[in-house]
């Protein structure tokens, strides 16, 4: 393999990847935007006691599941991020090992 021609194909994969999660963090964000809409939405659907508990339950589950969309969105577009800023070290250095990701 010519000099250089490794590194590119890499750093064209590593955008290539990068663009695989924005695309997952943008879902990530959608999901969190209709937890947060159907939080907003939701109405108690009773007047009984049983009914604002369930209700108050709901609501809540929506919730942890909108901040973990939102937290899960956040951590996939930094790691996008890290990608892209390897993507480009790799190219500029000529860099052809592996790439350790932490979690």
């Amino acid at each position: 393999m010519p000099e250089g021609r490794g590194s590119r194909i890499d750093s064209d994969r590593l955008r290539a990847a990068a663009d695989l999660l924005d695309q997952a963090a943008a879902a990530d964000d959608k999901a969190a935007g209709r937890f947060a809409e159907a939080r907003v939405d939701s109405t108690p659907f009773g007047i009984s006691a049983q009914a604002r508990e369930l209700a108050a339950r709901w609501s809540a589950a929506l919730a942890a599941r909108e901040a973990d969309a939102r937290v899960l969105g956040d951590a996939t577009s930094d790691l996008a991020g890290r990608l892209r800023m390897t993507a480009e070290s790799t190219r500029s250095t000529g860099f052809r090992g592996r790439i350790a990701v932490a979690p």
